[in-house]
């Protein structure tokens, strides 16, 4: 009988430890205006995330914008979107982000060749990124960039949203490109939050899992007994 023990005990270690947690989310609250540049000023926005706890992150979501802005007519059929998470135990407040420690990258091929993203339109995408084993502590700061490979479309940008409905974010938002200085910007009347969702995998509390293994050692006992 030692085998199945074990082998309860281990798969109950592994379902405990791969938990998935939502810890930042606006990205399913209302859109409040979206904000583009040329695809040539090679435009990378960003965010503060207060998370309502760090972990392994498991999945990201975030939004992609084509805008109409400078008489913009084309498609977005692909790219890559280059998706930056730091370490904002300090709160970045100006100057390069590079000041900040660098966790981690997630660079994603986006295909949407079956059905282009049209001029004056966004989408919401979430892809899983565990492979990635990025750790992240409550506070990040996320950037993304993005790179048309296939499409007509001049610009892109991305959306600010609403509040969000776990964790917190500053009513600020970060823009650097070819012609946008480096730093922090707020949109009039607006919360100046741009869309995200986050899921990290936590790892339970030693307490936690001490009486998870107890309770599966008790229901391994048990079953013995029947038998």
């Amino acid at each position: 009988m030692k085998l199945p023990l074990i082998t309860v005990l281990a798969a109950l270690v592994v379902v405990t430890a791969q938990a998935q947690v939502v810890t930042y989310e606006n990205l399913s609250t209302p859109a409040t205006v979206g904000y583009s540049e040329p695809m040539a000023n090679n435009p990378i926005f960003g965010d503060a995330l207060n998370m309502t706890q760090g972990g392994k992150l498991s999945s990201v979501g975030f939004a992609l914008f084509n805008s109409t802005s400078g008489g913009n007519t084309g498609l977005i059929l692909g790219g890559t979107m280059v998706i930056k998470f730091y370490d904002n135990s300090a709160n970045y407040v100006s100057g390069p982000l590079s000041s900040l420690p660098l966790l981690g990258t997630a660079t994603l091929n986006l295909d949407y060749s079956g059905d282009p993203l049209p001029v004056g339109f966004y989408l919401t995408d979430s892809y899983d990124i565990s492979g990635l084993n990025i750790n992240v502590p409550q506070n990040i700061f996320v950037t993304q960039q993005f790179t048309m490979t296939s499409g007509t479309s001049t610009r892109n940008g991305i959306v600010l949203f609403s509040n969000p409905t776990v964790g917190s974010s500053p009513a600020n938002i970060y823009i650097s490109s070819a012609v946008t200085a480096e730093g922090l910007y707020t949109f009039a009347n607006n919360p100046n939050q741009f869309g995200y969702h986050i899921e990290v995998a936590v790892v339970p509390e030693p307490a936690s899992l001490a009486l998870v293994l107890l309770g599966g050692f008790g229901a391994a006992v048990l079953r013995r007994r029947r038998g």
